[in-house]
């Protein structure tokens, strides 16, 4: 079950309005942080009742949620080049065109979790799906010969891409600069260096 549609609900939704929502969520978000997102002001913006927002999403911790993979721009589950190296640039150009957006938008949820019972909940539920994406790159690279299988760093690959992303304007600020240019470096001075057979 995904965070958007709570069990036993069947939308009633265009896609015209739902992306109007998920803007409205995000746009808010950017502006007064997870606790000023209040689902009065989300239904204020939209022109929608707020009994058919909650309809639609059952709680604002599913409503953000699904906001933010909306409109995130990642699709880390469609990157499929044939290569290891392929694939994981394709990523880091993926994450290093939207990180501008992102990385400021799920800091400010993660910080919320730590306070919000039902945020948390949510997140942990449903987790991120951009990592079981980069499992399913190392998932290919294994069967394609290019990683044992037994390599010792696939299980921290995930978190260490995660961190590299987040990281940067964790140490570094909000203004921190974190585009494609960067993460390619991350990618090859880091990243691929570890994975090789000389990295073991």
């Amino acid at each position: 079950m995904s965070p958007e549609q709570p069990a036993g609900r069947k939308s009633r939704f265009s896609e015209e309005r739902r992306a109007e929502v998920y803007r409205a969520t995000i746009a808010l978000l950017a502006e007064r942080g997870y606790q000023g997102a209040s689902i009065d002001e989300i239904a204020v913006r939209t022109q929608t009742s707020k009994a058919t927002l909650y309809r639609q999403w059952g709680d604002k911790s599913n409503l953000v949620l699904t906001a933010l993979r909306a409109e995130s721009g990642l699709a880390v589950e469609t990157i499929d080049t044939g290569s290891l190296d392929g694939d994981l640039t394709a990523l880091m150009d993926m994450f290093g065109a939207r990180a501008g957006q992102n990385v400021r938008l799920v800091l400010t949820i993660a910080d919320a979790a730590q306070r919000d019972l039902e945020l948390h909940t949510t997140l942990v539920r449903y987790g991120m799906p951009e990592l079981s994406g980069i499992e399913r790159i190392l998932s290919r690279a294994v069967e394609r010969g290019e990683l044992p299988a037994d390599h010792p760093a696939i299980p921290h690959v995930p978190h260490l891409l995660i961190g590299a992303l987040f990281g940067v304007a964790v140490i570094e600020g909000p203004e921190a600069r974190i585009d494609a240019e960067r993460m390619r470096g991350f990618l090859s001075e880091v990243l691929l260096p570890l994975l090789a057979p000389s990295g073991r």
